[in-house]
């Protein structure tokens, strides 16, 4: 028994000396990785503006449809001699789209008109729109310019009492036709004169209108959308870490289900809440410019999506006072994308989740 006695004093006497220089040592950086799952979720549905699109869809299916709205400078126009109106247009996409021409009886504005709303203070009478009862025109889109003869003997009141003309789908399939920001190929009407001579009126408002007609969504989804805008809110508690926490990187991390689209990439974006998000009315102010986005490519259904967002965490835990957490906001990036839905889980491994990683400064060599 001896024989271990001195070893095992000189082991006490070991841990119980300090070592050489404690005064001087430096600690190393605390270091490491936090996985985060929201505290509060949830998504709201909305008809959005999208007169400022960079293009005009058109179309129907069985989950959404599109209509058109083109406005026109015609009210010093000339009508007696007329002998022959033609709308033409120029689509961008190769199918066809047959569709019905009629004048709008409630004016409008391109940057306020939705399904809902003829501009910000107006609703229409009937969503989707104030109509005349009677047909301009009817037509098909093709690949190449399509023109469209309209009904003369409606053209006096087109010009004098109506505001526009809505393109109205009658059957399935989605088309894109170019807009007014295009100088040649932009909506036209063309009036033809019995001295052979013709007068080219350009389009001076353009937009379409989006609605989701059998969409039947569940209060619990958590969904992301374009045309007719999906958003999903998330909040992530950040109180663990304190302020002087340099965040190396933070990613926010999900895998959607995609249930809708109509294109092979979907862009997307996050942004930053400027107050509190209600849950009852369900909506809160955020800042316009998308604090991240990126262009998801559906490659397998589970495929994820990554934003980067670690300089609006650095600010959300370094600023709490000029940048409080309010938490973000999901969208399509921009929303006037060709329509596409996706649907989040609210938990498991697909789940929104917030990976940070941080770096501690060192602590106070002083202190006790």
């Amino acid at each position: 028994m001896r024989k271990f006695f001195f070893p095992l004093t000189l082991l006490l006497l070991a841990c119980n000396t300090l070592p050489v220089g404690f005064d001087q040592l430096t600690t190393l950086p605390e270091s490491g990785m936090l996985e985060l799952v929201p505290d509060s979720l949830d998504y709201y549905g909305r008809h959005i503006p999208l007169g400022y699109a960079d293009w005009l869809l058109l179309g129907r299916d069985e989950q959404y449809e599109s209509r058109v709205l083109l406005k026109f400078p015609l009210k010093d126009s000339a009508l007696d001699s007329v002998t022959g109106v033609r709308l033409i247009l120029h689509p961008i996409d190769s199918t066809p789209v047959t569709f019905v021409c009629r004048a709008c009886s409630t004016e409008w504005t391109t940057a306020a008109v939705t399904w809902l709303l003829a501009d910000s203070a107006t609703r229409w009478l009937t969503p989707g729109g104030d109509l005349w009862e009677f047909t301009l025109g009817t037509a098909t889109l093709t690949r190449e310019s399509t023109v469209v003869e309209l009904d003369r003997s409606r053209l006096t009141l087109l010009v004098q009492k109506s505001s526009g003309i809505m393109l109205l789908p009658t059957d399935t399939g989605f088309a894109a036709i170019t807009n007014m920001t295009d100088a040649k190929a932009g909506p036209k009407l063309v009036f033809h004169y019995a001295d052979g001579k013709e007068r080219i009126y350009y389009a001076t408002g353009d937009a379409h209108i989006v609605d989701t007609l059998n969409i039947c969504s569940q209060l619990t989804d958590l969904l992301i959308g374009a045309s007719f805008a999906f958003r999903t809110y998330l909040k992530f508690r950040l109180d663990t870490l304190p302020p002087e926490v340099t965040i190396l990187r933070a990613q926010l991390l999900f895998t959607p289900r995609t249930i809708y689209r109509r294109s092979d990439t979907l862009k997307l974006g996050v942004h930053r809440l400027t107050e509190s998000y209600q849950l009852r009315n369900r909506h809160a102010g955020y800042e316009e410019n998308a604090a991240a986005t990126t262009a998801y490519i559906l490659v397998a259904q589970d495929t994820m999506v990554s934003l980067d967002i670690t300089t609006l965490v650095q600010n959300w835990v370094s600023h709490p006072d000029s940048f409080p957490n309010h938490g973000l906001l999901i969208t399509a990036e921009p929303e006037w994308q060709r329509p596409f839905r996706l649907k989040l889980s609210r938990s498991g491994n697909t789940a929104p989740q917030l990976k940070i990683q941080y770096i501690l400064p060192p602590p106070d060599r002083f202190s006790r």
